[in-house]
Parts: C-alpha cells; structure tokens; sequence
C-alpha cells in the first residue's frame, strides 16, 4: 500500500462535509474576555511614561550626587562654582525633559557657552577627542543600571495583567 504524501489532507478529505466546520460556542471560552486592544496600549503608555519618569529623575539624581564617582582636575575645580562633576550652574539638569517614553536634554542656548544644553550634554557623555574633557557617561551607565529595574516593572505589570 502507497502511502500518501499528505496524509492529513486526505484524513481531512473523508470527514462528511456537515462534521467539517466546528460550531462557534465550541471555540469560545465563556471565562475568557477578550481585552480591548485600546485599553492594553493605554496601560502601556502609562507604563512606558511613568518607567520614563523615573529614568528621568534617577539621571538628575545621579549627576547632582555624582553616583559615579568622576573626578574634576584641580584646574577644573577652580574654574567652577562647586565641587560636583557635570553641574556648574545647573542650567543643563534644568533642560532635561521628558516627553512620553522619550528622555532627553532640550537643544536649548546657554548663556556661559557657545554648546546648547544638549551639545553640552553630549561632551560630558562623551568627552573630547583631545581628552581635555573626558568622558563622564552618566546616561549610559544610569540606563545599564536601570534597565533591570525596568525590566521587572514590565513583567510584574504583565503578570498583574493576566497576560505573563
């Protein structure tokens, strides 16, 4: 005997066409509510604002408390107002925003530079190519740090949700 190629088609060839289709009430689950795909992205944005936020606030926190332990050259130190890395008039960490998920620093003029707030945020990040300014990143080391913390805030909001 010759085996079929598909056997599964041939099986679904012989069912007698009225036992074909599967009634819908033997589909549905009358405990099951389908969620509103409106309401899910609502909580999610709200979510993703307020994981945000916090990112937001742990970025000021760390650079007005310098988490990170960078170090100012004795030069350095008596150009500036204060003893702390990254903060001189506090004009940069009064640019930082946040607008839904996005945080960032605003492209906005200083008036002790000629670098807006975001170029000047991007030097401190970054440094300079000649090492004057070395590289103090703290968005990239908060975020590293934060991502956990984030991670577990999205789970706990599927597991809460019924959905993980």
């Amino acid at each position: 005997m010759k085996i079929p190629a598909f056997p599964a088609v041939r099986l679904a060839s012989m069912v007698p066409r009225n036992m074909r289709k599967v009634p819908k009430s033997y589909l549905k689950n009358p405990k099951f509510k389908k969620p509103k795909v409106s309401a899910f992205k609502k909580d999610m944005d709200n979510l993703g604002a307020e994981i945000a936020e916090e990112f937001k606030e742990t970025v000021i926190r760390n650079i007005k408390t310098n988490y990170y332990g960078f170090h100012l050259s004795a030069s350095t130190l008596r150009q500036k107002s204060g003893e702390t890395p990254l903060i001189d008039s506090g004009v940069m960490l009064d640019a930082i925003y946040r607008e839904g998920t996005f945080v960032s620093v605003e492209d906005t003029p200083r008036t002790d530079s000629p670098l807006t707030n975001l170029e000047l945020a991007k030097v401190h990040e970054y440094g300079t190519k000649d090492k004057h300014i070395p590289a103090r990143p703290v968005w990239r080391n908060t975020f590293r740090d934060y991502k956990p913390k984030a991670k577990k805030r999205i789970q706990k909001f599927f597991k809460t949700n019924g959905n993980g």
